[in-house]
């Protein structure tokens, strides 16, 4: 009898364990679910256009993205080589801006225009929805009326032709006139093309395909976008929002650097070469400095810096990082004084310095520590904005969060923008917590370290 009570009792405590186990694995998933919502929604954000972007009620998943294509013939058009492509690109922008303009609701992500003459495919230009929208809203046709006397006011079209890209040849292009496309829009394609945006080309047809790939090109031109917004900085107009991540990498790349090695010299003066009184003096500031407020001497600093010629500058970025962080400093003590004197003792018998001690003793031992100092100081500096933007007014040095700051003070940047540009700058942080999880553990652990 008490053996079978036993199998009951571990019977039961098998099920209560394995029901214990489902609810936490349901709550950790929901849990998950709920803090990878808003990156979710971010990224749906971005993938969208511009109206889609302001719905009410949002929607989680963007629509479909539409390619739209439409073929002009000019065949009964004569006249010389120049003046038939001249025609051509005039219609094109009428047809890309003014369709774009007149169908803000239909999720058309992508424009091709064909020019046939004699049945020959002889122009074809095409531009993405967000091309042509930075073309609106910083480029060329920037505070214009979306009309046909504006699109085509002197060189205007020509200058658009140049940007977006457009292809001619009367012996034949490459992209050849498509065939077999739906009609969604045709009906309301053609009803504004005949009303408002008469084409010298006859419109033989319009169709439609669904390319969702279009959305993750969006992307590319939120890539683009500083250059337009920012068109005075040959620097912004050549790498565009690249610039800012360079700039980034450089402050975080030093930053790592400067920490690791100016962190680690002081923890080896304090745990191998002070008395223990003097030892504890000296932590005792580094640590009391990370108690002082920076609102305290920010202003301050700003003004030392100022007379030092550290102003807008990289200077003025870099010099901070020139002061060991106390937190550090404290793991690499409490890393050091765990090291066996006997190691220490064996190499100065051999006539080893200071520094050998310091760099082929303390520093190979310490690459747990290493790593998790540099990431711990990427992550910790990555999305750091105050002080770059306080010292910082040239657009050239902005930093990624200084960058997308004064993108979003621009009144022409839509939301769907700003989120793709947030989602580019947060994805290194993610995918580095990711795969260095194992190190940001190990970060609680040492911070129990004894020093």
């Amino acid at each position: 009898m008490k053996i079978t009570g036993q199998k009951r009792t571990k019977k039961k405590l098998g099920r209560s364990e394995r029901k214990l186990k489902i609810v936490a694995v349901v709550v950790s998933l929901l849990f998950a679910v709920l803090m990878l919502y808003p990156m979710i929604f971010a990224v749906s954000s971005a993938m969208k256009d511009n109206s889609k972007i302001y719905e009410v009620p949002p929607k989680l998943l963007p629509d479909a993205a539409n390619s739209l294509s439409v073929v002009l013939d000019y065949s009964e058009q004569n006249g010389s080589e120049e003046n038939l492509k001249d025609q051509m690109m005039q219609d094109s922008i009428l047809v890309m801006m003014g369709l774009s303009y007149k169908m803000p609701d239909d999720s058309i992500m992508e424009i091709k225009v064909y020019g046939i003459k004699d049945g020959e495919t002889v122009y074809y230009s095409r531009a993405h929805q967000m091309k042509l929208q930075m073309e609106k809203d910083y480029g060329i046709y920037k505070g214009t009326a979306i009309k046909k006397e504006v699109l085509l006011h002197e060189d205007r079209y020509v200058r658009a032709c140049d940007s977006i890209g457009c292809e001619f040849n009367l012996n034949g292009v490459s992209e050849k006139a498509p065939k077999g496309l739906g009609d969604q829009f045709e009906k309301k394609a053609e009803k504004i093309l005949d009303g408002k945006y008469q084409t010298t080309g006859t419109l033989v047809s319009v169709g439609d395909k669904v390319k969702n790939i279009l959305n993750l090109e969006s992307f590319k031109y939120y890539l683009q976008m500083p250059g337009y917004i920012y068109p005075e900085s040959e620097t912004i107009q050549r790498f565009g929002f690249m610039t800012f991540v360079f700039n980034s990498i450089i402050v975080i790349g030093f930053a790592m650097i400067a920490q690791v090695i100016l962190c680690s010299v002081c923890a080896f003066v304090i745990s191998r070469k002070l008395s223990k009184r003097a030892a504890k003096f000296v932590l005792l500031f580094f640590l009391g400095g990370m108690m002082v407020p920076f609102a305290s001497i920010m202003l301050p600093q700003l003004i030392m810096y100022k007379q030092m010629g550290a102003y807008n500058n990289y200077v003025a970025l870099l010099l901070p990082f020139l002061y060991p962080y106390g937190f550090y400093v404290y793991l690499y003590k409490g890393f050091f004084d765990q090291i066996p004197a006997s190691y220490f003792e064996a190499a100065e018998l051999d006539g080893a310095g200071s520094f050998y001690l310091y760099s082929k003793i303390c520093m190979p031992l310490s690459k747990p520590i290493i790593s998790l100092i540099a990431l711990q100081t990427f992550i910790g500096n990555w999305n750091d904005f105050f002080w770059a933007w306080l010292v910082t007014e040239d657009q050239k040095l902005w930093t990624l969060n200084v960058a997308l700051y004064n993108i979003s003070n621009n009144v022409a940047t839509k939301q769907n923008a700003l989120m793709g540009l947030a989602v580019v700058t947060i994805t290194p942080v993610i995918l580095l917590s990711i795969l260095f999880s194992k190190q940001l553990k190990q970060s609680i652990v040492a911070s129990g370290v004894k020093g």
